[in-house]
């Protein structure tokens, strides 16, 4: 609602401006009219003073000099005739003493050149190309008015046609019971062919035939996700160029300025200025939508590298491959170890093991397995949801273990990473930079308006008796002085040098006003695989059994001691043997995680090939991996027969057993005295604590008979022994923590932004490497009040967390009694939680919201999945990684980490951070010159003839301030920038009452006593200052004189902004030691000096800005405004260093753990004024 009423607040601004424009150049034909009359009434008045040769030889020459035209002198409108006989006699006579050529005139050359002045005054230029100007003006303003509606209305009915006519494909009913069904009734509800499927009955009478092949096309449609509506590029321009509300001011300031230069006459008319600011909104449009639309260019290129393969179908008796966007529901599909789940798939034949990585949906690093049997009620339990059901694949995730072979039950947006998606596609709140400028436009806008409206007021009550035109030209001038016509291209320069800033680290910006929003972050919520976590399992640490005792390494130290260690390589061998990993064509393993890690590490320590030591020890026997068991067996022809003795036989060992899996089990079957074995139990719990996987190995020579057949496939069927096995090492594995992830966490830290962990792993896991990347300090963890907050899990946010139906948490934060215990809930949440495991992409989205609301946070939210892709479109700031980040997430995201670096999302908001520094600095230093122009045209009222007039106004507004104020975007840090508290963009505006004060009352007060100070430095000044007479007339001698005194006023004014320029620099830091860094800022003041003085010295110049030739000594006058602004705001900053310095208390330093344990120890307690800060929770 809010959006609407503000999108017809902004057509209702556009219409009535070009209402303006449009009847102000309509009534400029009866103007011309009425100025006619007045004309040829004056000029019969004036051709009696040309009847004279010496009148007639003056006029001559006062028509060719610098005095004006015929129209100067016939288009004044004084109160009578006598008066316009008086003041032409009184100018025609003090040209004629000063002429001292005679041309004579006829007077008949005298009317004749008149008249035709005078014939057709409305085919004027200044009416043509004000008619044409306002007309386009005002066409162009009624077209975008129109597009915009036409634009609102085809999104509002394809909203609804998508909503009710079902553009996406659907499912087939039912299709949340699949896990359930059995064979038949899976194929009664998808209409194929099911009964009797199996891997070894492939290929057969199988899936779909032809013809419901394209019944089922028809019915559901490609398997597509339906693509979120996006604006055409050329709406998106558009609205860049005319919307917003600043830019909605912009433009009724342009159609101001045509309207008034509609009735000026042709010296006084100004329709360059108009034109420069028309093109500098537009380029400022234009530049913003170019990068924008590069970022979305590169988004594009990045989904196409990450196209499916084609998949295996069987359909109608035959198997081939087809494209992922084929397949319908009732398909048949194979797939195998590698490949990626095309559609949501019900698991109907596989081999022994099927291993998932679900990471994309769940979060969880750890492979899962999968079944193929139906999902059935037990012990009078309800069976589990579809979600959380071992028989189904879902789109998205892949197949890193095993072969199945399944159906298809749900493609396109039926899918769940389809629902996901389409539940993510609404429109992003408005970002904290597009509210601040808002908010500094409505102030603008206020402080314009009535600076206008005084002045209005004042003019029309002055003595001076001033003309309409005169009136409504100085209260347009003062209004015009108060709007900063080159904000909005400082912005987008702004934004757009920190965008390619992070471009270089490997971020790419989707919306660049995000990178200021990125800066007022406060609380970052980071998934854990793939963002804190490399997302790839590891061996990090070994323990060999060598002579009795147990030795633990490193992976670094396994490496350096490699075969050498004869114990450390039978655990190779045996980590490479025992396994269901494969290795690749292109020498890349496959299979599980876990499996992956631990071969990858044999191979890394021992120097052979996976083929190599499989080749010389043949498999021929294996019991695979089950998540019940929690172990794996396999035999192997011995690599040593007749050199190993078996340890019950005096035979030679002619197999070898190896066994692996959870130390439990495998140190069970082991022989190991008690000293051994609490070595090895306090090894494994020890890694087991840091989160890590354990894994243990152990052989066993095995006198097998001949022609022995292994059999069985657990403890009590097996046919060969499972005890006595000798221990052989232990495997830690993990998902390491990424390079450089506990640095950027403690630099967010010091720069006033927690991290929270959010991820769908076990909690002891997420708490281990929370631990490791520093979102843990030891000193939080045991003296934190709510210690039972630290880590929350999902189904604590189940039974506690969740609202009553009917009302949100928004609610819930606003009015707590609806619901206190969620409330209290969520209030500890907030204020002491630093990790939630085992959470849904519900419950992601739930915590977002409960920092934005409970806290009043700003939330940005990392995440690769699609589980991560609700809470990044809720998060002000959402950001995705992208090379493991799905299109989903990267669709809902603000930004993407080209190289899933968390260390760029720490520079990011660096970056945003020095982005809103600077662009408030620039703030500053525009609104400085503000006062110094409003004040001569109220000093008009006093009789002070003009110091600087409007074209001068916008000569310093465009033509050198912008550039400066640009220039501060290049602004390096200040050291203390990353030290500060983050500014809460809905509490701390970019724009405050202190910046105002600094500009107007301040620098711009300092400005203003320079600037009059020089303009009075001209003697003459003061003589035209104390002229009675009304109206006042000005001869050209004093004409001139006035042009000198602008010309101080206006080189004044520039020294001051070059001053304050110098003095914005900086907040508190000396300018002595910051330096000046800023090659572009030292650039372009040097631009602006060389502007300024060919402006004062070059003739045609002179001439186009109303000044005159300085002396010497007249710049040094106005140059001390540089060095007065400069001295007194460098001991202000002073003062600033001292008083913060006085005001800091020192720090108490921190109680380590140990002390506080012995402290306790001794029933000692800390007095309250020595209590332990809370660094950890809420930083």
């Amino acid at each position: 609602m809010r959006a609407t009423s503000g999108m017809a607040c902004v057509r209702l601004l556009y219409v009535v401006t070009a209402v303006s424009a449009l009847g102000g150049c309509s009534d400029l034909g009866q103007k011309e009219h009425q100025t006619s009359l007045r004309q040829a009434q004056n000029l019969a008045l004036l051709r009696r003073h040309l009847a004279t040769d010496g009148n007639r030889a003056a006029y001559r020459r006062q028509r060719g000099g610098g005095f004006g035209t015929i129209e100067q002198l016939v288009t004044d409108d004084p109160p009578d005739p006598d008066g316009v006989d008086r003041e032409v006699t009184k100018e025609v006579e003090k040209i004629r003493k000063d002429t001292k050529t005679q041309v004579v005139d006829t007077e008949e050359e005298v009317v004749n050149d008149v008249s035709q002045k005078l014939k057709n005054p409305d085919d004027g230029p200044i009416y043509v190309w004000g008619q044409i100007l306002g007309a386009l003006i005002c066409l162009l303003i009624v077209t975008c008015v129109s597009f915009v509606w036409i634009r609102e209305q085809w999104e509002q009915r394809a909203a609804a046609t998508l909503a009710e006519a079902g553009a996406s494909p659907k499912s087939a009913t039912g299709t949340s019971l699949v896990h359930t069904m059995t064979c038949q009734e899976l194929e009664d509800l998808l209409n194929t062919s099911l009964t009797g499927l199996s891997l070894t009955t492939l290929p057969g009478q199988f899936g779909l035939s032809r013809d419901k092949v394209q019944d089922h096309l028809q019915k559901f449609g490609l398997n597509k996700m339906t693509p979120p509506i996006k604006p055409h590029s050329l709406w998106l321009l558009m609205r860049q160029v005319f919307g917003g509300v600043f830019n909605s001011l912009l433009w009724f300031c342009v159609t101001v300025e045509v309207a008034l230069a509609s009735f000026m006459g042709a010296d006084e008319a100004d329709l360059v200025t108009p034109g420069i600011l028309a093109t500098v909104i537009t380029m400022a449009g234009l530049l913003q939508w170019w990068t924008e639309q590069q970022a979305e260019s590169m988004m594009n290129s990045l989904q196409q590298l990450q196209s499916a393969e084609h998949v295996d179908v069987h359909r109608d008796g035959q198997c081939g491959k087809i494209a992922p966007e084929q397949l319908l529901p009732g398909d048949v599909v194979c797939l195998e170890a590698g490949l990626r789940v095309p559609a949501d798939i019900r698991i109907l034949s596989m081999t022994d093991t099927v291993l998932v990585d679900n990471s994309a949906l769940t979060g969880e690093s750890v492979a899962e397995p999968r079944r193929k049997e139906a999902m059935a009620t037990e012990d009078g339990k309800q069976a589990p949801i579809l979600l959380e059901s071992n028989n189904v694949l879902f789109s998205g995730t892949s197949v890193v273990e095993g072969k199945l072979a399944g159906v298809v039950f749900a493609t396109g947006d039926s899918t769940l990473l389809g629902k996901i998606a389409k539940g993510v596609q609404h429109a992003r709140p408005r970002s904290s930079l597009e509210v601040q400028i808002e908010h500094f436009v409505h102030m603008i806008a206020m402080t314009a308006t009535c600076t206008g409206l005084l002045s209005l007021v004042a003019n029309l009550l002055s003595p001076q008796k001033l003309s309409m035109e005169k009136v409504l030209l100085n209260s347009s001038t003062a209004f015009f002085t108060f709007v900063p016509e080159g904000l909005m291209p400082t912005v987008t320069f702004s934004l757009m040098i920190s965008s390619r800033q992070m471009a270089k680290r490997q971020v790419l910006v989707r919306k660049i006003d995000a990178i200021e929003t990125l800066g007022c972050v406060n609380v970052l919520c980071s998934d854990k695989t793939g963002t804190l976590t490399s997302g790839k399992m590891t061996v990090t640490d070994l323990a060999i059994m060598d002579a009795g005792s147990l030795t633990n390494m490193s992976l670094q130290e396994a490496q350096q001691a490699g075969s050498s260690n004869g114990t450390l390589n039978k655990l190779v061998q045996g980590g490479l043997l025992n396994s269901s990993a494969q290795e690749s064509a292109e020498l890349q393993f496959v299979g599980s995680p876990t499996e992956v890690a631990i071969v990858s590490a044999c191979r890394t320590i021992g120097g052979k090939s996976l083929q190599e030591v499989r080749g010389a020890a043949p498999q021929i026997y294996e019991i695979p991996f089950s998540s019940a068991t929690k172990w794996m067996l396999t035999a192997h022809n011995s690599q040593d027969k007749g050199e190993q003795q078996s340890q019950h036989s005096e035979q030679a060992a002619s197999v070898q057993l190896l066994l692996k899996g959870a130390p439990e089990f495998v140190v069970g079957c082991c022989r190991l005295s008690q000293q051994q074995l609490e070595a090895v139990t306090k090894c494994y719990e020890s890694y087991m604590a840091l989160g890590k996987r354990v894994l243990c190995v152990a052989e066993y020579a095995f006198a097998a008979p001949s022609n022995f057949e292994f059999k069985g496939s657990g403890p009590q069927d097996v046919n060969f022994p499972l005890s006595n096995y000798t221990l052989l090492g232990v495997f830690a594995i993990e998902d390491p923590p990424k390079l450089g992830v506990p640095e950027s966490i403690s630099n967010m830290r010091e720069a006033g932004c927690q991290t929270v962990m959010v991820t769908g792993d076990h909690p002891n896991t997420a708490m281990a490497i929370a631990r490791r990347v520093g979102i843990i300090s030891t000193i939080v963890e045991d003296f934190v009040d709510g210690e039972d907050f630290r880590a929350i899990t999902g189904a604590m946010i189940e039974s506690r967390g969740q609202p009553p139906d009917g009302i949100s948490l928004a609610d819930i934060a606003a009015d707590a009694s609806l619901a206190p215990s969620c409330a209290e809930f969520w209030q500890m949440c907030v204020k002491h939680a630093c990790v939630f495991a085992r959470v849904s992409p519900l419950n992601k989205q739930a915590i977002v919201q409960a920092y934005q609301q409970f806290a009043g946070h700003v939330v940005a939210m990392t995440g690769d999945g699609v589980n991560d892709a609700p809470a990044l479109k809720e998060a002000e700031v959402g950001i995705a990684m992208g090379i493991r980040g799905t299109e989903v997430a990267k669709e809902a995201a603000d930004i993407v980490l080209l190289d899933d670096d968390l260390r760029s999302v720490a520079a990011g908001i660096e970056q945003g951070r020095l982005c809103a520094e600077n662009l408030r600095k620039s703030i500053l230093y525009t609104m400085c010159s503000k006062v110094p122009q409003a004040l001569p045209t109220f000093a008009q009222l006093l009789g002070i003839p003009v110091a600087l007039t409007t074209v001068q106004v916008i000569l310093i507004d465009i033509g050198t301030d912008i550039w400066t104020a640009i220039a501060y975007a290049a602004q390096p840090p200040e050291a203390s920038l990353m030290h500060r508290k983050p500014r809460h963009p809905r509490k701390d505006a970019i724009v405050n009452r202190g910046m105002l004060l600094y500009s107007f009352a301040y620098v711009g007060l300092i400005q203003s006593i320079c600037c009059w100070v020089s303009f009075f430095y001209m003697p003459e000044m003061w003589k035209l200052f104390n002229k009675t007479e009304i109206p006042v007339v000005y001869s050209a001698q004093e004409k001139i004189s006035i042009q000198a005194g602008t010309t101080m006023y206006y080189w004044a004014l520039v020294c001051g902004q070059v001053g304050a320029a110098f003095a914005a620099t900086t907040t508190s830091t000396a300018l002595v030691k910051y330096g000046i860094p800023n090659n572009w800022l030292n650039f372009f003041i040097a631009l602006e000096f060389c502007c300024s003085a060919a402006v004062i010295y070059v003739p045609s110049l002179q001439h186009a800005f109303g000044m005159r030739a300085l002396s010497k000594q007249q710049l040094v006058i106005g140059s001390m405004a540089l060095f007065l602004i400069v001295f007194l705001d460098e001991l202000r900053k002073t003062w600033v260093r001292s008083d913060t310095a006085s005001q800091q208390e020192p720090k108490m330093p921190l109680q380590t753990v140990k002390e506080k344990r012995e402290q306790r120890e001794h029933g000692d307690t800390a007095p309250a004024s020595e209590a332990i800060p809370d660094i950890g929770g809420s930083a």
